[in-house]
This record gives structure tokens, C-alpha cells and sequence, in this order.
């Protein structure tokens, strides 16, 4: 049921993007935020079945119904309510930092993992400063996070939570390029493409995955319920 879940999920997605072209049409908003609606009810649903922990099945759901409503806020109007939505946004990245801190790993190179994404923070926000007015510390502040979200993914020794939250920093930084920097052509599908590619990444990654480091904490702890039952009973 999970897996058909997530393809569905990206079959809207994906019509999201080919339906463009039409857009707007009536409830485009709706059609657009429901991937990652439908991401959320993955979640709970592995959760429901043991095997995703509680705690994370909060977390990515937070982050999904803040994202879902970023969605639909950018979809209205991305001038109109660019404040809503990064506020949305950034509720989003705050949950997933919460989420994947506790299953970061430390490799060789980290510093390299962490450099990099940081190195081209600087470079767009440095470009940006100029024309962000009065939302330069939202921007601020919603990079940073950005950084730290994606920073966590590629430590989370996972290919699919990396290159989701690669995409993930790509995709809000060609919005702020677009808004602050340098407009472009097409940009709206561009970015659009990218933000749905990254959620569903990330989503596969931590839900359903073999590898999911989300799913293996939640089996290591049963495990450890398990192990620790009969020695209780034996006190």
C-alpha cells in the first residue's frame, strides 16, 4: 500500500508539471501540494505497521503538510505570498533537520559535504543581499536552515536522502535567483521539477528504502525492546 501511496504521489506530480502550460486552472493548488500530502499518509502508514518510529512519522509529516502548504501558497501567488511561503518553507526545513540529526553519520570528508553546500550559501545570498529589502533576514535565516537540511542528507549515508536534499537547495535557491538575482525564462516548471524530484527523493529514501536509515532505527529499537522484555521478566 506504501509503495502505491508514493507512486501515485509521483503520477500527480508529475501531471503537475506537464498541466502547467494550462496553468492556472481551477484548483491547481490542490493538485500541487497532494504528492507531498500523500508523502505524509506514507508516512503514518509505515508508522501504523511498525516501522517507522513514532517520533519520525511526526516529524515528516510535519515537514509534508508545511511543505503542502508552501505549495499552495507559491501556486496562488509566488510574488503575492512569498513571506507565507518561505515561513511554510522553513517550518519544513526545520523538520526535517529534527528528523535526520539523529541518524547523521560521520565520514571522511564531512567537512568537504559541509563546505561545499555552505561555499554556495554564501555566493547566493551574496548576490541576493541587494535586492531582498526588508525580507533579507527571512532569507537569511531560511538559508542557513536550507544549508543545514541539506548538509544532513548527504550525511545520512543514503543516496536517495542526499541527492533529494541536493535538489531540495537547488530548487529554493533558483527561487530566490529568479526573485533576487537573475530572472530567467521558465522558471516556475524548472523549479517546480526540481522541488517535486527532491521531496519524492527524500520521501523514498527515508520511507521506503532498504537502506532507509529512518526504517533501521526503527528496527533497531524494536530489537532492543525485544532483547531488554526478557531480562525485565527475569528481575
Amino acid at each position: 500500500m506504501s509503495r502505491r501511496l508514493f507512486v501515485l504521489a509521483a503520477v500527480l506530480g508529475g501531471l503537475y508539471i506537464l498541466l502547467w502550460p494550462l496553468h492556472p486552472y481551477p484548483f491547481s493548488y490542490a493538485l500541487k501540494a497532494s504528492p507531498v500530502v500523500l508523502l505524509a499518509v506514507v508516512a503514518w502508514w509505515q508508522c501504523k505497521h511498525g516501522h517507522l518510529g513514532l517520533r519520525a512519522a511526526w516529524l515528516y509529516a510535519l515537514a509534508m503538510l508545511t511543505s503542502a502548504a508552501g505549495d499552495v501558497f507559491l501556486d496562488v501567488d509566488r510574488s503575492l505570498f512569498l513571506t507565507q511561503a518561505l515561513a511554510a518553507f522553513l517550518l519544513a526545513q526545520l523538520s526535517y533537520i529534527a528528523l535526520l540529526w539523529p541518524v547523521r553519520q560521520s565520514r571522511r570528508g564531512d567537512v568537504f559535504r559541509a563546505g561545499m553546500p555552505a561555499l554556495f550559501a554564501v555566493v547566493l545570498l551574496w548576490q541576493f543581499y541587494p535586492n531582498t529589502g526588508a525580507l533579507w533576514w527571512p532569507v537569511l535565516v531560511y538559508v542557513l536552515c536550507l544549508w543545514g537540511m541539506a548538509v544532513l542528507a548527504w550525511r545520512s549515508a543514503n543516496r536517495w536522502v542526499a541527492a533529494g536534499g541536493m535538489l531540495f537547495m537547488l530548487a529554493d535557491s533558483l527561487i530566490g535567483v529568479n526573485r533576487f538575482w537573475l530572472p530567467f525564462e521558465h522558471s516556475t516548471p524548472v523549479i517546480v521539477s526540481l522541488y517535486i524530484s527532491a521531496q519524492l527523493l527524500l520521501g523514498y529514501g527515508l520511507l521506503l528504502a532498504t537502506d532507509s536509515p529512518l526504517l533501521k532505527a526503527a528496527t533497531d529499537g524494536q530489537k532492543s525492546t525485544a532483547e531488554s522484555a526478557p531480562a525485565s521478566g527475569n528481575r
